[in-house]
């Protein structure tokens, strides 16, 4: 069981665990969901396509919607194209209110919350983060929210790692690795155990920590051999060259990452492949080896533009969305004033309507009691 997932998106979130059926209605769209998702990674464009037949199939509820929604999402994703990503993900938001299921409603927060965090739009993603750790904290339905809560927890890890401090984000590595080893039953659990601890090792290389950095490396390869994950082995082996290039061991280092590359081809993962050009790149300088330091440099910048270019369409139309949200609610609230101001308004033109009756009614009637008075007084003389 070859499995290919990228530490940039984030960790293992499948929504179906259904083995293939030939059947069809729900066991159908569940294979089908269960094949697209060990397809997201290693051939993404499969995986949209069975997310779209899923959407056009008769049988498509709004749960299995939402799950293909979020299947095409994490397949664009996988793409690093954000822009559809984001675009699917919050289509699957759209439907959501029409879901009972808690379990499912965090799964879909937690999804979204990871698409905003790898946009670097960090508050987007801890208000999404926050809402489905209140749904999980809060639900009374019977269900178990560990592995979700795990995931809940390694997203906080990411973001409080690039916003704050490694020392905070290992916190939430701790806490996501503790949920995660609750749930090791599911054979995919090892993959984000294998993603949290690579994201240790980094945090530990950071703040100079290089045997924990190197234990954290090796029990990440270890956790990606057990599923044979092609890119979680290669971004440990990554992990454990930039050890030896900070210990000086560049000869071993460029070998780490020569056979991180090779396993990186068989993924096709931008991020990945960006991460290996720029250490080998760094290391060949380190050797004087200037014919493929500049080669792997003008590799490293290609790929850099392209997720840069990409990254920056999406967070574009994000502002450009926000501001058309902003726009409606405003308009919204005009609106909403215009409708109560109109009552007030009748309301008003109607009291003074009232006072104007009953001060011509008062002067006709005080007219003619001072007519009555003068005639009186005309008989009485």
């Amino acid at each position: 069981m070859k499995i290919a997932i990228s530490i940039k998106l984030g960790l293992v979130l499948f929504f179906t665990t259904a083995m293939v059926q030939p059947c069809l209605a729900q066991t159908s769209i569940d294979s089908l969901l269960n094949v697209g998702n060990f397809e997201l990674y290693e051939n993404p464009n499969k995986a949209i396509n069975i997310g779209i037949k899923i959407l056009n199939a008769k049988e498509c509820t709004d749960e299995f919607e939402i799950e293909a929604l979020l299947l095409i999402s994490t397949a664009y994703s996988s793409k690093r194209n954000y822009e559809k990503s984001l675009s699917y993900a919050t289509k699957a938001l759209n439907v959501l209110p029409q879901i009972n299921d808690d379990a499912f409603k965090v799964r879909v927060y937690n999804r979204i919350g990871l698409q905003y965090q790898q946009l670097k739009m960090y508050d987007n993603a801890l208000l999404y983060l926050d809402k489905a750790l209140q749904i999980a904290t809060d639900s009374k339905q019977k269900e178990n929210f560990d592995k979700l809560i795990g995931f809940n927890y390694a997203g906080r890890g990411f973001i409080y790692r690039e916003q704050m401090s490694c020392d905070i984000a290992q916190n939430y590595f701790n806490k996501s690795l503790y949920y995660f080893k609750r749930n090791l039953k599911a054979p995919l659990m090892n993959a984000n155990l294998s993603i949290i601890s690579y994201n240790k090792g980094n945090c530990f290389i950071a703040s100079n920590q290089i045997d924990s950095a190197k234990i954290s490396f090796n029990q990440a390869i270890d956790f990606s051999k057990k599923i044979e994950a092609n890119s979680l082995e290669a971004f440990a082996y990554k992990g454990l060259a930039e050890v030896h290039t900070s210990e000086g061991n560049y000869s071993l280092a460029i070998k780490q990452l020569t056979d991180a590359l090779k396993i990186a081809e068989k993924v096709g993962d931008l991020v990945l492949n960006e991460g290996i050009y720029k250490g080998l790149a760094d290391n060949y300088l380190a050797v004087n080896n200037h014919e493929l330091y500049h080669k792997y440099v003008l590799k490293y910048n290609e790929i850099k533009n392209k997720t840069h270019d990409a990254e920056t369409k999406t967070i574009n139309q994000l502002i450009v969305q926000d501001d058309k949200e902003a726009s409606i609610k405003i308009e919204q609230q005009k609106a909403s004033a215009l409708y109560y101001r109109i009552p007030l308004i009748s309301l008003i033109v109607l009291l003074i309507g009232l006072c104007f009756f009953e001060y011509f009614s008062y002067k006709k009637k005080y007219k003619k009691l001072k007519t009555d008075k003068f005639n009186m007084e005309k008989q009485s003389s």
